[in-house]
């Protein structure tokens, strides 16, 4: 046991000093305290310690059992201090199942968020709610200063409460110990009294009368009927005997000062065994008493019989001599006990006469010592009762006191700063909390309008709602946290893509002040711009109806654009910016973000031409008018790919997120030039040679041209599509009312199939345009013969060949069931003013800016 004692010591201190050095407020705090007083209480669990610390007995024995109750008393507060190390144990445990709690329902919300279906009624989407609800309940991760501080105050006033109840509740109560003697005590002062009688007369008669004062001392307390032994408590089912206490006399002796004297008394004081076997026979008998004594074994009659001439050990200057009932191994006598000092000071009770003055006590007295092992068995086991208890009531103040704190002030808290530090980190994800913000509300009020009557009651049951309504609304947290993500939300509307960086840098300072005019930040990308073709005109005939016309268009740009992985960066009334970052790709990932630039706005023509919301517009009196033949929303649109510099343009009053640079300007010139070769998309050679052949094989090169701003001449090729031949589609049999669930629907879909054309190593832009149906009706007049003759056009002029260029590309301008814009523009180049003719200088490069 003292083993165990000195290894538990050494590792609680252990614990200490790793504390004091890994945690910053430990030192002095108030767990350092409790720890270390709990530490040094465990001193006093050594044998050694605790029995010089209970003293040898000397003083009266209503003194004895005062002092050792509260002993008793402090060693349970002892107790309570070390089970503060088992309550950090708990919390230590109660963190780590949080934490892996949390990771599981990341798991959760990452598999349904790979999901492709968005059924309301499915048990992944209420698995979900679940493991976003435990989420906020149990929030994971590291724990903010809010809710630590608030941990540490709750937990420390919970058990300084606990603590202060066990002091001074039993300091309130009058103890039952003084209420009436005890037997043994009074006992003592009559066979002192007998024996008294006998020593001074020497008489048969008071002889007698002390043996049966001294047996029935003896008898009342029989040590082997109190250890429940039917066999010496023969009537116990119908009769009391010891076994009701827990106290029972095994040692008889006296102690003095005086040597000779304590012999001396010792030797008379000897009972017979024949008055013992007599008395035990009479005990033994139905007694006419409620109170049975029992009986004894014979041989500890024997015992006690047998002269008192066993000299126990005990402190100096002082004897004992007597006899000990159990000094042998007997019947229910498993630990043999020759003298006191054999058992622990806390397993012995020592009773005196106290019926005489203290010299005379000190000089000799008689000593009874009762064994109170059982009496010690259970209160060990109601102590770990009583431990076990006070653990569970710190345990459960402590969560019950922080529980509605935590939800509904330092969870919601906890959340808010784990969504402002996402958006810190990463704007643009605003935009999918509130997607999952909706879904989560939805499938809430989905699955409590499917519940049953029955589960609504144990739900309201659970959640102790039983006889309150929520007519206040939501709370100002949730309240708040909602705020954030919409504040979010409209951030990354507001600023997209290229104020990324605005919005993070700012978010990151623990300032109050904005600073908004960052430093920009050179980014590679492929530079895109689409624009509305006739919308002077439709601003004009449209007025105020021509902001619902530009959202209809960017609807589908924006929708398009970033289901390819594109950014739409601001729209000037008529054009869209649009940028595919290549900054941290490899070559395979920047060729599938070049063809899936070429597939966005390839994609776009045929949403546009297809929709009937678009389509309606060609119907407009005012329209039709003013563009005939032409009235019809169009778009034309260029890709060129190289660097920009990304960040804020403006000034303290009012500034724009855009893109700033050389490259940009040219993508412009390139979609200005779409009007003059008579196609609807261009692109760049910088473009072609990151795509892929397959998309490759899609584009013709139309002409070689120099650009302002651009270094070196650029291929210019175009994506040919018909739109024309494009069908409307019907509208929707049904009229749907497009709300936040149906956006939110509509946008994840986008991020599916978005993920979809992104997750395999190798680009499928080609696939999806093989087998998009509109895709391939938009190129149906596009054949071999006319792409072999306007090639051969096309090097016939670039090589200088001007006389065979006009015949071929007369022949592709009238192949088509329209005339081909880039065979038609190259004709007029070559016809004015040079006739045909190549010019000297002629390398197969003109300026863009040559008129055609």
């Amino acid at each position: 046991f003292n083993v165990m004692v000195l290894v538990c010591i050494a590792i609680f201190s252990f614990e200490i000093v790793i504390s004091v050095m890994g945690k910053s407020d430990y030192w002095l705090g108030f767990f350092f305290i409790l720890d270390l007083v709990s530490t040094v209480t465990l001193v006093l669990d050594l044998t050694w310690i605790n029995d010089l610390l209970a003293g040898n007995g000397d003083s009266s024995s209503l003194r004895s059992g005062r002092t050792a109750r509260i002993g008793a008393k402090a060693a349970r507060m002892i107790r309570v201090l070390r089970l503060v190390r088992i309550l950090k144990l708990y919390k230590a445990l109660y963190e780590a199942d949080r934490e892996r709690a949390r990771r599981r329902q990341q798991a959760a919300l990452r598999a349904t968020a790979k999901g492709e279906d968005d059924e309301w009624d499915e048990q992944d989407d209420e698995a979900l709610v679940d493991a976003e609800e435990n989420a906020v309940q149990n929030q994971a991760g590291q724990e903010s200063t809010l809710g630590k501080k608030l941990s540490e105050m709750t937990t420390r006033r919970v058990i300084i409460l606990i603590l202060a109840m066990m002091v001074i509740l039993p300091l309130l109560q009058v103890d039952d110990f003084t209420q009436s003697p005890f037997s043994a005590e009074y006992g003592a002062d009559q066979v002192m009294e007998s024996f008294k009688d006998y020593d001074a007369s020497g008489s048969i008669t008071d002889r007698a009368r002390y043996w049966h004062s001294m047996l029935t001392y003896v008898y009342y307390h029989n040590w082997y009927a109190g250890k429940g032994l039917t066999s010496f408590c023969r009537y116990s089912e119908t009769l009391s005997c010891s076994n009701g206490f827990w106290a029972h006399l095994y040692f008889v002796g006296i102690r003095g000062n005086n040597e000779s004297l304590v012999t001396g008394k010792a030797g008379k004081a000897r009972l017979n065994f024949t008055a013992v076997e007599s008395f035990d026979r009479m005990s033994e008998a139905e007694p006419a008493a409620i109170y049975n004594l029992g009986s004894l074994p014979t041989r500890a009659q024997e015992l006690l019989a047998a002269e008192w001439n066993t000299d126990c050990p005990v402190t100096t200057g002082s004897y004992l001599k007597g006899v000990s009932i159990i000094a042998e191994e007997l019947a229910g006598v498993s630990y043999v006990v020759a003298c006191p000092q054999d058992l622990r000071v806390t397993e012995s009770l020592r009773y005196s006469p106290v019926w005489q003055t203290r010299s005379a006590f000190d000089e000799w007295r008689f000593e009874f010592y009762f064994d109170v092992r059982p009496f010690n068995t259970e209160t060990a086991i109601f102590s770990l009762a009583t431990t076990g208890f006070v653990l569970v009531l710190l345990l459960a103040g402590s969560l019950m006191f922080s529980r509605d704190a935590n939800r509904l002030i330092v969870n919601p808290v906890e959340q808010m700063i784990r969504r402002v530090k996402e958006i810190r980190d990463n704007p643009l994800i605003a935009m999918q909390m509130a997607d999952d913000e909706f879904k989560l509300e939805e499938l809430r009020k989905y699955r409590q309008k499917r519940q049953g009557c029955f589960s609504r009651v144990l739900s309201a049951l659970s959640s102790c709602r039983c006889f309150t309504a929520n007519k206040d609304g939501p709370m100002e947290t949730v309240i708040l946290e909602k705020t954030i993500i919409k504040l979010g939300s409209l951030l990354a509307l507001g600023f997209g893509e290229a104020g990324v960086n605005i919005v993070s840098s700012n978010m990151a300072g623990a300032n109050s002040g904005v600073n908004a005019m960052v430093e920009g930040s050179m980014v590679d990308c492929i530079v895109g711009i689409a624009r509305i073709l006739n919308f002077s005109t439709a601003t004009e005939v449209l007025q105020g109806k021509v902001m619902t016309f530009v959202n209809q268009i960017a609807e589908i740009v924006h929708g398009v654009v970033d289901e390819c992985w594109g950014a739409v960066n601001k729209n000037d009334g008529d054009s869209f910016l649009i940028i595919w970052r290549l900054a941290e790709l490899t070559d395979s990932e920047e060729r599938k973000m070049a063809d899936l630039s070429v597939l966005a706005f390839s994609s776009i023509v045929g949403a546009v031409a297809r929709s009937s919301v678009l389509a309606g517009y060609r119907q407009h009196p005012g329209l039709q008018q003013r563009l005939r033949d032409k009235c019809r929303v169009d778009l034309s649109f260029a890709l060129h790919r190289g660097w920009a510099i990304e960040g804020a343009v403006g000034s303290d009053f009012k500034i724009d997120a855009s893109y700033i640079s050389p490259n940009v300007s040219v993508a412009s010139s390139i979609e200005r030039a779409t009007r003059k070769y008579g196609v609807r998309i261009l692109v760049s050679q910088t473009v072609v040679e990151l795509c892929s052949k397959e998309i490759v094989s899609k584009l013709r090169i139309i002409d070689k041209v120099t650009i302002k701003g651009s270094l070196v001449p650029l291929e210019l090729s175009c994506l040919d599509l018909d739109f024309k031949r494009v069908q409307v589609e019907e509208g929707a049999d049904l009229p749907i009312v497009w709300n936040s669930r149906y956006r939110f629907k509509s946008r994840h879909a986008i991020e599916v199939r978005k993920h979809h054309l992104w997750n395999d190593t190798f680009s499928k832009a080609h696939y999806v345009m093989k087998k998009d149906p509109h895709f391939q009706e938009m190129r149906t007049h596009y054949t071999v013969p006319f792409l072999q003759n306007f090639n051969m056009g096309y090097q016939n002029y670039s090589q200088g060949e001007w006389q065979v260029a006009r015949n071929l590309l007369t022949k592709t301008h009238g192949m088509l069931s329209e005339k081909d814009g880039p065979s038609g523009a190259l004709l007029r180049f070559m016809e004015t003013p040079y006739q045909f003719k190549a010019p000297d200088w002629w390398r197969g490069v003109h300026a863009l800016e040559d008129e055609f």
